[in-house]
Order: structure tokens, then sequence, then C-alpha cells
């Protein structure tokens, strides 16, 4: 069966290869606190409308309702939309979290509607990294908040470091300043830096849409 979004995949997540890797990566995708920190770093108000691109599993969205925002989670994969859809019917309040299939060069929701942007190891997913910028300027309402997050496996005191630190060699480089850069060109006031988030090297873009 075709994905209408695999024209912005890379041929790294299509598959039966990419499913298999993503199960075997269920704990991490399932429960991550890498996820949890960057939704208390956006400082979330019970009531607000949040954007999760390349929700995968959920962790971020999840952790976003708890807060009592309303989250739309969107994914291109229907293996992690299902898992997604699956794991809401479990929360204290499902009905915070819409699953919808989308990327973020293609974000389904309408002007101004969304008051926070979060995305959780899922830049380097992005085949256009300009379009998806553009699309998030589009969706954002005045005064949002954007949190772009992504491992560092580049940096030796990951410690994953051995076993994937060319992993962006098959995808897109998250460049913090390039991203930085692209955010100020349309209008946010952004920062791009690497830290130490959750006890892991991350490379962070912050930006805050006026």
């Amino acid at each position: 069966m075709v994905n209408e979004f695999d024209r912005y995949r890379h041929e790294h997540d299509k598959g039966v290869r990419a499913k298999i890797s993503w199960a075997l990566k269920l704990p991490k995708f399932w429960n991550s606190p890498l996820s949890k920190e960057v939704i208390r770093l956006v400082d979330l108000q019970k009531g607000e409308n949040v954007l999760d691109i390349g929700a995968g599993m959920g962790p971020a969205s999840v952790e976003a309702a708890s807060r009592g925002a309303h989250v739309v989670a969107i994914d291109p994969s229907r293996f992690m939309r299902a898992i997604l859809g699956f794991r809401r019917q479990f929360q204290k309040n499902p009905g915070l979290i819409t699953v919808e299939a989308g990327v973020a060069e293609k974000i389904p929701l309408s002007k101004e509607s969304t008051d926070v942007v979060c995305a959780v190891n899922a830049v380097h997913h992005w085949t256009d990294l300009e379009g998806s910028i553009k699309e998030i300027a589009r969706v954002i309402a005045p005064r949002g908040r954007v949190l772009l997050v992504d491992e560092d496996f580049t940096d030796p005191k990951h410690p994953q470091h051995e076993t994937h630190h060319d992993h962006e060699e098959e995808m897109t480089k998250v460049d913090v300043e390039l991203i930085k850069g692209l955010f100020e060109s349309w209008g946010f006031e952004a920062k791009g830096e690497k830290v130490l988030l959750s006890g892991l090297p991350v490379k962070l873009i912050e930006a805050n849409f006026q």
C-alpha cells in the first residue's frame, strides 16, 4: 500500500525494515524522559493547543495532555498512528489527543491554530527544512512557541555514540544555526544550541513568534 507521505520520507524510514526497527525501540518510543522534559520546558498552560510533529508512539503528546493541553499528534506512519490511537484510549482524558496523518512539510491544521509546536527526535526525518519551517510559521498563533529537540549522537558523551554517530548520513543533518536562521527569516525570535537535556546531549532549537 502506497503511503501518501512517502515523498517526504527518507528511504531509511520506509517499508518493513523501518517498522521492525521502530518495534525494537518500543520501550524508548513509548516512555521517553526526553519528551517529558521538552513538554516541561515549553511551560504549557491548561487549554493551550499543541502540535506534536512526528509524534510516534506519543510520549510527548501524552505528557502534554496530562497537563490539560489539546494535542494534535501527527505522524506519517500508519504503524505509529495506530499505536498512539490505541494508547490514547487509556488516558485520563483521551479526547485531548487527536491523531492525524501528517508531516512537518504538510501540516493538517489551519492558519494560526496552535499555541505550541514541539518535535522530539523528528527533525532529522524532515526532507525539506525550509518547507517545514514555512508550515510551522503558517499554523503558529501569535506569541506561539516552538521547541525542536534531536538527540546529538555525534557527541561522544551520548551513550549511543558508537552505534549511531553516523545516523544523519542517511537522514537530514540537524544544523542548529541553519534552522535558527530559517525561523528568523519567518519573523521568529530563535536560538539554536547544543545542550544536555534529560542527561543526553541534544541539539535544541527554540523559537517564539511575535
